[in-house]
């Protein structure tokens, strides 16, 4: 994309700098801007992007996008704008005029990276996939995301996530999807929207916002979701349920090693073995099932493809531990029904391990917190032989976990990642399986780096 794209695109003011100047990627963090890049210095309730345009420049940002100008305009291009936030939406909705792709957007209170990635993995099969990567998943991490496909790409594999009423309706304003997955709804972010009907509102927005003709993928075993069939002009359903367009049938888990089972779909049937943990992880892979049939997948090839998946990092990772210990790294983010589905997993750990589950606090629940994390430590206390609490609601987990009948010693709370290392050592065996998993802003995956072998 060029400069004069760009201006054209924002309807802005080129203030220097020429229009023929090519951008190789759209940057909002001043620290992560690379030679030829696109700064949007774009006003957030805590920093002001306009106060960091010359650490941009210092990077060899190309572009300047901003509202006011710099005072150093330097080398780079400078665009004004009135709202560098519309402006971010404008490239979006300019870029995918330019490019007719199909766009598969995935939205949910938990599993969008790894469904997202099971999607981007089984489509990439037959034609070329941009995902998004990482935790480019918002109103700035989309735009970044399309800025950068690549011409040969064919189709576009994307999260929305949200935190707030309206966000996924924005993404959906510049990037209508032609498919919209629904996941789930849970209470992952009810501590922005108040409550649990809202979270499901707010997910919503993605089936009301799709294409013209477009797809809704609708989760049949999540009754919010089920529900969202209402507002969908077109739809299909994929879960356990009976009535599933896209189901699972004859169920077999395999401990830490994965599952299989009959996949049921209009198109016939086909057996998959899926390389991941847990009845969850099977709701995950129809989800991505049901997006591969509208591309015209017949079943044994979307089962082939499933069996070929392994998991993003720190995703239902399963590592080698110190002493021969086996580590289920889950701890890139946390929610109660990711936590539940996690503890789930733990409990199918072979017969006589000694089951150590490491949690961190769910964050943004709001009013909910308290009870959230009662109800995740008397399950823990049911699933693991011995739990270590790290968080604020520590002590409410270990509580919950001995009324549900763990003894005292075998469950307690420590203050850090170095201090839940330290209380694992002598626990760490071959028979042990350890499951670590908070939420992103409990860093545990610190803990893993310690516990792996060879650390």
């Amino acid at each position: 994309m060029s400069v004069k794209d760009v201006v054209q695109a924002t309807r802005g003011r080129l203030l220097r700098g020429s229009p023929d100047v090519s951008l190789s990627a759209l940057f909002t963090d001043s620290r992560e801007v690379k030679p030829g890049g696109l700064f949007v210095a774009l006003r957030g309730e805590q920093h002001d992007g306009h106060g960091f345009i010359p650490q941009a420049i210092d990077r060899g940002a190309a572009g300047i996008l901003c509202e006011q100008p710099p005072q150093a305009m330097d080398d780079a291009a400078v665009i004004v704008v009135e709202d560098t936030r519309q402006a971010l939406f404008d490239i979006t909705a300019d870029r995918l005029r330019r490019r007719a792709l199909p766009i598969v957007a995935i939205t949910g209170s938990a599993g969008k990276t790894t469904t997202k990635d099971l999607i981007a993995h089984v489509l990439g099969r037959r034609l070329r996939v941009h995902k998004s990567e990482g935790n480019l998943n918002t109103y700035t991490g989309i735009p970044m995301t399309i800025f950068q496909m690549d011409p040969r790409d064919r189709a576009l594999v994307v999260e929305y996530a949200m935190s707030r009423a309206g966000e996924i309706r924005e993404l959906t304003l510049a990037a209508p999807p032609t498919i919209g997955v629904v996941l789930n709804v849970g209470l992952a972010h009810v501590g922005f929207l108040g409550s649990i009907d809202a979270v499901a509102a707010a997910k919503r927005e993605l089936v009301e916002g799709l294409a013209p003709g477009g797809l809704a993928v609708l989760n049949a075993d999540d009754p919010r979701v089920r529900a969202m069939s209402a507002v969908a002009r077109r739809f299909t359903q994929y879960g356990l349920a009976s009535d599933a367009s896209v189901r699972a049938e004859r169920i077999r888990l395999h401990g830490l090693e994965g599952s299989t089972f009959t996949l049921a779909t209009p198109r016939g049937k086909a057996e998959v073995y899926l390389r991941l943990p847990g009845e969850h992880s099977i709701s995950n892979a129809l989800a991505a099932a049901a997006v591969a049939l509208e591309f015209e997948f017949d079943g044994p090839a979307i089962a082939s493809a499933l069996h070929g998946f392994t998991p993003p990092a720190r995703r239902m990772n399963i590592v080698s531990g110190r002493n021969g210990a086996t580590v289920i790294d889950d701890s890139y983010n946390a929610s109660p029904g990711s936590m539940q589905a996690a503890l789930h997993v733990l409990e199918l750990a072979p017969k006589g391990s000694l089951k150590v589950a490491v949690l961190g606090d769910m964050l943004e629940l709001g009013d909910h917190a308290a009870r959230a994390h009662d109800e995740i430590g008397s399950l823990a206390g049911k699933t693991a032989d011995v739990v270590i609490a790290v968080g604020e609601y520590a002590p409410r987990v270990v509580e919950s976990a001995r009324r549900a009948g763990l003894a005292k010693e075998r469950a307690y709370v420590v203050e850090g990642a170095d201090q839940v290392v330290a209380a694992l050592a002598p626990l760490l065996t071959p028979q042990t399986q350890v499951l670590v998993k908070g939420s992103r802003g409990m860093r545990l995956e610190r803990v893993v780096e310690q516990i792996r072998e060879g650390s």
